[in-house]
């Protein structure tokens, strides 16, 4: 049994659903189950709640296409259109960058909007595959990373400077970050 139960309103505008989400799952054999759409609808709606779904079922793609349309929205207000990528291979070229493409597409990406906590960091390398397909699949200049125990020194000196566009972490992570003096910057996107 799933259950869906908001529990407040966003105060900004509130996109609407968009159609390249079913045009997706279509492209994948996937048929979007109702408390999915339910989700989507009611992030649209702008409300927030607790998605309660059996393992296997769905609740990632519930939770993560609410923000994921909410960018393609974005995307097609400023550009005035909306073109719906199915798979990478529909993407269109970028423009190649004067720096390295990692450090490129990490400075052009959006500053951190989702936060990801995951109860194990065992989870948090399948989260964030799961997450990265539907990114890759419609172009968004978005960058999904972990922060956990095991994050390298290297990765966690980069989000020391940049926080990902989505970052998915563990409460004891989370926690660390809380504790840095630009705490209230780190978040204001979100």
């Amino acid at each position: 049994m799933t259950k869906v139960r908001s529990v407040r309103r966003r105060t900004a505008a509130t996109p609407p659903l968009i159609d390249p989400i079913d045009a997706w799952f279509t492209s994948r054999g996937w048929t979007p189950f109702a408390f999915q759409r339910e989700v989507w609808e009611a992030y649209a709606r702008g409300e927030s709640g607790l998605i309660h779904a059996a393992t296997g079922t769905g609740k990632t793609y519930a939770a993560w296409l609410g923000p994921v349309a909410e960018a393609l929205h974005e995307a097609a207000t400023a550009t005035g259109s909306m073109t719906s990528f199915t798979n990478t291979a529909e993407r269109p070229a970028r423009a190649k960058p004067a720096q390295s493409p990692r450090a490129s597409i990490r400075n052009a990406a959006d500053k951190l909007r989702v936060l990801w906590i995951t109860p194990l960091r065992a989870l948090a390398a399948d989260t964030e595959r799961a997450l990265l397909e539907p990114v890759h699949a419609f172009g968004l200049p978005w960058t999904v990373e972990s922060r956990t125990g095991d994050t390298k020194a290297s990765l966690r000196q980069k989000q020391r400077d940049r926080l990902p566009t989505a970052l998915v972490t563990t409460p004891e992570s989370l926690t660390l970050l809380l504790c840095r003096p630009d705490h209230a910057e780190l978040f204001s996107n979100l």
